[in-house]
């Protein structure tokens, strides 16, 4: 599958320029077992990511993802359910979930 554009402009109501998602051409599943940390690669060519999840999860670019047992004060925590990243800089993004869960990616090329 090719990596697309991330935003197709168009012309709304009243003439306004809007911006919508285009839909992807490259999704990535990944099944998570219960607090088990698993990579997923980044395909070339990706410049954004947008995640999406049955359930709660957390995201580490380049770094094991953890779940949170005590404060984490020194930067090095895992996002919780991040939205969307610029890949910029990033080679891969590792995931960890405290009970199953499926996180989809979307990459896009810009």
């Amino acid at each position: 599958m090719a990596l697309g554009q991330l935003f197709a402009p168009g012309e709304g109501y009243g003439g306004q320029q809007t911006f919508a998602r285009r839909p992807p051409g490259y999704v990535n599943t990944r099944v998570l077992a219960a607090s088990t940390v698993e990579t997923a690669a980044i395909p070339t060519g990706a410049r954004y990511v947008i995640f999406s999840a049955s359930g709660d999860f957390y995201a580490r670019p380049d770094a094991a993802a953890a779940i949170p047992a005590a404060d984490v004060t020194d930067g090095t925590g895992s996002e919780l359910n991040p939205a969307m990243w610029d890949l910029s800089g990033v080679t891969d993004i590792r995931l960890i979930a405290a009970a199953a869960t499926t996180v989809t990616m979307s990459f896009y090329s810009g």
